[in-house]
This record gives C-alpha cells, structure tokens and sequence, in this order.
C-alpha cells in the first residue's frame, strides 16, 4: 500500500470513530509505529488532524465543540454512562474527569438540583449546569482532551471532598494496574483517588490487558468496576479483593 493511500484511510478511520492510535494503526496497516507516526504529522500539516497523545483527533475549536452524538462509537460507550450514573445518590458530590466516556454521563443525568458535580472537562457544560450544581476546575484548557489540567485545576480538586469520582483510565493490566497515557491526566485521578470516599471506573472491555505509560493505581484502590465485558476469572479475582462489578 502506498503512503498516500494510507493516509486516506487513516482520515476515513479518525471521521468514523472520532479517534485514532498510533499502536492500533500500525497493526491495522502491517507498518512501523514512526511511519504512522510520520503519516500523522503530514496530516497534520494538511490540516486534516490534530495529533494528541498516544494518536490524534479531528481537527476543532474549542468555539465549536464536536456534538457528543458524533464522537467515537456513543452507542458502544453509552451503556458504561448511564450503569454509571446509575450509582450516584441524592445529595453526593462527586467528580467525574473528562473523558469521551464521562462526558456521556452528562446526558445521562437527569435532573439532579440536590447532587454537586465536580468536573475538569469543558466540554458540556450548558447540557450540566441544568441538571446539577456545578463546579468546573479551573486551569489550563487541554485543546485535543476539551478539559483543565495544571497547578491550578490540582489545587483546587484537593480542596474538594467528594463521596464518588469516577474516572476512565486508559487500561488496566492483567496484574492490575490502572493505566493512563497522559501525564497531565494521571496527577488529576490520583488527586481524585485521595479525595474520595469511593473510586468508580469505567472500563470498555477493549481496555482490559492493556498497559500505557503511566501508573495511576493499583486496583484494589478502587471500589468498583462499570464495565461492558469481562473474563469471568478476571472478575472473580477482583471480586476477591472486594471489587464491585457493575455490567453495563
């Protein structure tokens, strides 16, 4: 297959899920990490992506945010949001991160005027700000991950306590590390971890076994898994640990 030729799927691929990875195109297209690596960045250059960690995104403006009804399989990812949501209560607080699998549970509310919603993401806000009392951390805006990082959003989260967060790492590992490819992400769920009474994860089941570059956890910090698929050896050994298994 020709560079060119390569490219053009890749562009098809990111418009029909809303999201690539460097790892999954190089197996997909039978080449090298740097030469997906190297068709990213003349994308790029084009004007036809943006590149983010691990891959890249369609191009946006934070002025012109991508429907949350046109983001990367919503139907797949919708089930893990609303079996999510399901376990907050009247009267929590809690923080829930930005992610494409968060940012579902913001439609999923209902209307909630006694439940306090602690986010870093700035994606949804007019759809949160009816339903729920909202606080939104401040920061640094993350263009490709619409959501605050930094010194600012950290300090803020850590005079928060929250009943609930939920967060959606990028994997675990079969020994049970809760993974996660962004830096500036991992400081934001460990600061969450430490200021909850309870840890809620949302897990696709394409997650399971994979490993990216930084350790948030290990999973017995958790409390419970929202999932759409798991080995039932895998569950029956975190429920051993005292794990609860949510099936979206």
């Amino acid at each position: 297959m020709f560079n060119e030729e390569r490219r053009n799927q890749i562009v098809a691929l990111l418009e029909k899920e809303g999201r690539v990875e460097v790892k999954r195109l190089a197996a997909l297209f039978g080449v090298t990490e740097d030469s997906i690596r190297k068709d990213l960045r003349a994308l790029e250059s084009r004007g036809l992506l943006q590149k983010a960690h691990g891959g890249a995104v369609p191009v946006t403006r934070v002025s012109g945010f991508v429907p949350y009804q046109e983001r990367g399989e919503p139907e797949r990812k919708r089930p893990i949001a609303r079996a999510a949501v399901a376990l907050i209560q009247p009267g929590d607080t809690v923080f829930i991160e930005s992610s494409s699998y968060t940012h579902l549970m913001f439609y999923e509310l209902g209307n909630m005027p006694d439940v306090t919603v602690v986010t870093n993401s700035i994606y949804g806000l007019p759809e949160l700000v009816r339903r729920v009392n909202l606080i939104q951390l401040g920061g640094t805006v993350h263009k490709q991950d619409e959501a605050c990082y930094g010194p600012f959003t950290l300090y803020m989260l850590s005079q928060i306590n929250f009943d609930k967060c939920f967060l959606k790492p990028a994997g675990i590992t079969e020994d049970g590390k809760l993974t996660t490819g962004l830096q500036e992400s991992l400081a934001v769920k460990q600061t969450a971890l430490k200021q909850s009474e309870r840890t809620i994860v949302l897990v696709d089941e394409q997650d399971w076994g994979r490993r990216d570059v930084y350790n948030v956890c290990a999973i017995d910090a958790i409390h419970t898994i929202v999932t759409n698929g798991l080995p039932e050896a895998l569950a029956k050994k975190w429920e051993k640990k005292g794990i609860a298994m949510v099936k979206a």
